[in-house]
């Protein structure tokens, strides 16, 4: 997996982001997004399964004192036509929020090992690696990668 920092030197030497993780697979796409969510001081959580009427996994769920953001990682290429396709996984990451809030609610051991206060926000996002024509559609924040800093800095805007 490619580091931070070799990704950092890479843009220094200025590389576009999209070319430098371009070769990157799914799995060290949600593992990088996590290390970014970490050097903001979230705590994360990668590939959460959990179980209410049927089976849902979370890609990452990342929270700190004031939000959790339960995060969905789409890997996709840049192209046209996504936006359908786009639409529809936001369609199925609002439904993994809505049964993770149903989870946490009954779970005083979920709540408690995601930090989550019962005023705290439960933020839904798709993670991209190019930018897309949505920024938000219904509740979910659609973020390329190479703007997930720039979010983070000032995420309060954002929520």
């Amino acid at each position: 997996m490619i580091s931070l920092k070799q990704i950092k030197l890479e843009l220094l030497k200025g590389r576009q982001i999209e070319e430098i993780i371009k070769d990157i697979n799914w799995q060290d796409f949600e593992r990088l997004v996590s290390k970014i969510l970490e050097k903001y001081d979230f705590k994360t959580w990668n590939n959460f399964r959990f179980k209410t009427s049927r089976r849902y996994e979370v890609d990452i769920i990342a929270t700190d004192n004031n939000a959790t953001f339960l995060i969905d990682c789409k890997q996709w290429s840049a192209g046209r036509y996504k936006s359908s396709a786009l639409k529809k996984a936001i369609k199925d990451h609002e439904e993994r929020l809505e049964e993770f809030q149903k989870f946490t609610k009954n779970n005083p051991i979920a709540r408690t090992k995601f930090r989550i206060k019962n005023s705290q926000k439960l933020i839904p996002v798709i993670i991209t690696w190019y930018e897309e024509n949505l920024i938000k559609h219904s509740k979910t924040l659609i973020i390329p990668v190479w703007k997930l800093n720039e979010f983070l800095l000032n995420k309060d805007g954002y929520t």
